[in-house]
């Protein structure tokens, strides 16, 4: 099945599960996809570390990187998309009560102007994805692989995300 399929059905679902109040299933595909179907999870994805981000099974559709992660979540800000900003979750571990729960939270929370996403790595502080330059001009060696994300909007709040790396993609996690 392609993008565009696997999209409109994600469309589809998400938009008809409020109103026909079926059991809707979020899943995790055979090469780590998030997949929403009416039927229960199969078997589950491969474990993390089977596929490289240049030859993950999301295409275009998952971040490559922390810096692509945290690009598409200035983009569903500024779309105001609470499925595109849903799409970079990894939802493991959460209850169909606590998703939709989760889900309302965002959508609200998405309304808000960002005012910043800083990722934020072992040593605590948030990195803005630029690297500094030392007192000699040179550039310092790149930060280690992040932890997570501390995302700021105008009302003055601020969420933060884990994130890890999972079939080749980013995610942020709870």
């Amino acid at each position: 099945m392609g993008l565009l399929p696997k999209v409109l059905c994600l469309l589809v679902l998400t938009a008809c599960a409020p109103l026909a109040r079926a059991q809707i299933y979020h899943c995790i595909g055979a090469h780590g996809e998030p997949v929403f179907s009416g039927q229960p999870c199969g078997n589950p994805a491969p474990a993390p570390g089977n596929a490289t981000a240049a030859d993950n099974a999301f295409g275009d559709v998952c971040a490559a990187s922390p810096q692509a992660l945290r690009q598409a979540i200035g983009e569903a800000f500024t779309t105001h998309d609470v499925n595109r900003f849903a799409g970079l979750i990894l939802w493991r571990g959460m209850d169909q009560a606590s998703a939709r729960g989760t889900l309302r939270s965002l959508t609200e929370w998405l309304k808000q102007p960002l005012t910043g996403i800083a990722i934020v790595h072992a040593a605590g502080s948030p990195f803005d994805g630029a690297f500094p330059a030392t007192s000699t001009g040179a550039i310092d060696a790149p930060p280690p692989p992040p932890t997570g994300f501390e995302i700021s909007t105008s009302d003055g709040a601020t969420r933060d995300f884990g994130v890890t790396e999972f079939g080749g993609c980013w995610w942020l996690t709870f």
